[in-house]
């Protein structure tokens, strides 16, 4: 467990511990590298080796992260992914041979088959925004079209040309329903979930059936407020320049009108949704609908999620970062940067932050401050993510397999190599923090790119330039 408050982290310190890290993945991933997913088997080992090939400049690094690549590849093979999320399914895929592609070439042709193999996956996708007819994992970062959107436009951005018609045409219709979710008619809004749309497991008769849980908890539906599963991933997903700020034909820019306006409402909807009774920022992880109007009820009780990306302050301020700059209203950054300065203010049994992992700890609040840190160039930022890494740190136990478990909030642990609740997002998260080129890799959290190099703050001469060709022979 963590060992209480830590000296500030230097550069060296945080990279010898992601060579650790590094190392540890290279000599044993588990059965992290028999899963063909990003969120915890080989293609979110296979980003996190890439990223320290850069940084450390070594090729054996690179070398092990194309392994897993191809690991993917067999694996899905053998038994195609059937579902197009970025976290779980073919997106993610896309995403790690994307960022393989920015730095060796020879991987273009294999990403331009991918990226119209998912177009088409997302194409074949059933989609409808009318109230009550949408579930969380139709939309959301994790599984659903918020998560699918970032990969296309992540992969066309790198393939440039050869792109095809089938990806621009698939990602044009993810940004239009995403726009429709955003969109408030006075009744319940759109992105509710009700209870004929909670997931589902396989019941006694061999059919699909609500989770109990939800239903018991639920019974009339919900509205879902975390990053990873609620509208801070649609927010996000739409903030993207090249959606927001998209020109050319007269349907294009009407479409990035939309969207402009959709990204206005969304970030509004946000902060009339936040908890009135607290003097700092804070969001429940679930809204119930109100029984006579069937909105969210801000009106009862309400208990504040933890801080964290998945859910909670710091999630909803990363997909407000970057709403300002894609709406052009100071409000919604403003929000952020008070969420994030609020949680100072946060009473520990509030932030609930007890693992040093993406998801839902230590790592994840790294890699949010860092980009608020570059972006707006407050201290106060700078000074929490210096602190937050501190604390990453001192959970590095040499005696665990991969340096950096993930703990549960009653102490228990696991040790997983993974990119969303293991040892590979803790690499990320140190890398980011001490290189510019490195912190690129957030992009998969925001899912908004990165402000220009010219705008960033920090780094270090561990940086190595991203055209490097890494792995090229």
């Amino acid at each position: 467990m963590e060992a209480g408050p830590a000296e500030k982290v230097t550069d060296e310190e945080a990279l010898r511990l992601a060579r650790e890290v590094a190392d540890r993945l290279m000599e044993s991933a588990g059965g992290a590298a028999e899963k063909a997913d990003l969120a915890d088997g080989a293609p979110g080992i296979a980003l996190a080796l890439r990223y320290a090939a850069e940084v450390f400049d070594e090729d054996r690094y690179f070398k092990a992260g194309q392994l897993h690549l191809r690991r993917t590849a067999e694996m899905s093979a053998a038994a195609p992914l059937q579902a197009p999320g970025l976290y779980l399914g073919t997106a993610g895929v896309v995403w790690a041979v994307t960022e393989y592609a920015r730095l060796e070439p020879r991987y273009l042709p294999t990403l331009a088959t991918m990226t119209d193999q998912l177009a088409r996956q997302t194409r074949a996708i059933s989609l409808n925004p009318a109230p009550g007819s949408v579930a969380s994992h139709d939309y959301d970062v994790i599984g659903g079209a918020a998560g699918w959107l970032a990969a296309l436009r992540k992969a066309a951005d790198v393939l440039g040309g050869r792109a095809t018609d089938v990806t621009r045409e698939a990602a044009d219709r993810l940004v239009d329903y995403l726009v429709e979710l955003t969109r408030d008619d006075g009744g319940p809004l759109r992105w509710f979930c009700a209870p004929s749309h909670f997931p589902t497991i396989l019941g006694p008769d061999g059919e699909p059936t609500p989770l109990p849980g939800y239903v018991k908890q639920f019974p009339d539906g919900v509205y879902n407020l975390g990053f990873a599963h609620g509208p801070p991933g649609i927010l996000a997903a739409l903030c993207r320049p090249d959606t927001a700020h998209a020109a050319g034909t007269a349907d294009q820019e009407a479409r990035s009108h939309r969207v402009r306006q959709g990204v206005r409402e969304l970030a509004r909807t946000l902060e009339a949704l936040r908890i009135d009774s607290l003097d700092y920022p804070a969001w429940a992880n679930l809204l119930l609908p109100h029984p006579d109007s069937g909105r969210p009820d801000t009106g009862a009780e309400q208990v504040p999620a933890r801080s964290a990306w998945c859910y909670g302050p710091p999630g909803v301020a990363a997909s407000l970062l970057p709403a300002s700059a894609a709406c052009g209203e100071p409000e919604p950054t403003d929000l952020a940067v008070a969420t994030l300065q609020g949680l100072e203010r946060t009473p520990a049994e509030q932030q609930r932050i007890n693992s040093p992992t993406l998801c839902h700890g230590l790592a994840g609040l790294v890699t949010v401050y860092g980009r608020a840190a570059a972006q707006t160039g407050l201290p106060d930022l700078r000074r929490m993510h210096d602190a937050f890494l501190s604390r990453m740190c001192s959970y590095a136990d040499p005696d665990h397999p991969y340096l950096f478990p993930d703990y549960d909030p009653w102490g228990g642990h696991e040790h997983s190599p993974g990119l969303l609740t293991g040892a590979a997002g803790v690499m990320l998260a140190l890398l980011g923090a001490v290189s510019g080129t490195a912190a690129e890799w957030d992009e998969l959290l925001f899912l908004t790119p990165r402000p220009a190099r010219g705008h960033q703050s920090g780094g270090t001469g561990a940086e190595t330039g991203p055209d490097r060709g890494m792995g090229e022979k």
